[in-house]
């Protein structure tokens, strides 16, 4: 019966993380940018404050999801193996 659980469990969080990884299309690259890339152009420090945002907002909102489907795990988790008395 515990094996059954545990499986019921690890199902629910697997259908609770479908909706992770929603990447969006290609980018289109301008001339300039494929110019620093090809010639290996150093990062500006404008251009690394700007890419620390970026990281910093992305690992919030990451952070909050993980937050998120961890307290969903542990609800089903307690409810499944909570005894149930009469």
């Amino acid at each position: 019966m515990h094996g059954k659980v545990v499986g019921l469990v690890a199902a629910v969080a697997l259908l609770a993380s479908i909706g992770i990884a929603n990447a969006k299309g290609p980018v289109t690259l301008t001339d300039g940018q494929l110019d620093k890339i090809t010639a290996g152009a150093s990062q500006t420090s404008a251009t690394l404050a700007a890419a620390t945002v970026q990281l910093n907002t992305l690992l919030a909102a990451n952070t909050q999801q993980l937050n998120n489907q961890l307290a969903f795990f542990n609800f089903f988790s307690t409810a499944f193996t909570t005894p149930i008395t009469p």
